[in-house]
């Protein structure tokens, strides 16, 4: 069996209806004998272009191992589907489960993680006023941690990088003006 990651963008309006259509195609694969790794609701998002009239669709991401067989019965269904507006099917070399960069990007891990802080402080309210420090703490890294991989991703320079470069850039400048007295 190999593994596979699907992109779903599903229509805006349908999102109500999603987790009845995913919980479908993971049956679907495990009932085939194969096995559902992730399955990443990201949310409504902005589209690059538009699609069918529509400026926002729902992002799913799912990392699946099937055979053959099941991934073309998976992706017709896609096709038949009037409620999802495009799908990617991209075959991986290994099964992932970590969370996504686009999922972290979201904040989706945060929301989770403050929703069950919430039922426990519920439970206990002491809980409350020692975990804000931590939350707000948590929060911080996880901001930190997303701006680090983006820019790293992105190839962005950081502040230092600049500065090393601008240095450089006056020194040329220096010898070149001190060339051009002579």
């Amino acid at each position: 069996m190999r593994h596979y990651e699907v992109v779903l963008l599903v229509h805006p309006d349908q999102s109500d209806q999603l987790s009845d259509m995913l919980k479908r195609y993971q049956d679907m694969v495990t009932k085939n004998g194969g096995n559902v790794h992730r399955v990443e609701d990201i949310g409504r998002l902005q589209l690059a272009y538009t699609i069918k009239d529509m400026h926002k669709a729902h992002y799913v991401l799912m990392n699946l191992e099937c055979d053959g067989k099941t991934l073309s019965e998976i992706e017709s269904s896609f096709e038949f589907n009037d409620s999802i507006m495009r799908h990617l099917i991209v075959r991986m070399t290994k099964a992932e489960t970590t969370p996504s960069k686009l999922f972290l990007l979201h904040n989706k891990d945060a929301e989770r993680k403050r929703n069950k802080d919430v039922e426990r402080k519920q439970i206990d309210p002491e809980i409350g006023d020692k975990d804000k420090t931590t939350d707000q703490q948590d929060n911080m890294k996880l901001a930190e941690a997303t701006d680090q991989d983006t820019s790293k991703d992105l190839g962005v320079k950081s502040v230092t990088d600049l500065n090393e470069s601008d240095t450089l850039i006056s020194a040329t400048q220096k010898e070149e003006d001190g060339d051009e007295k002579v």
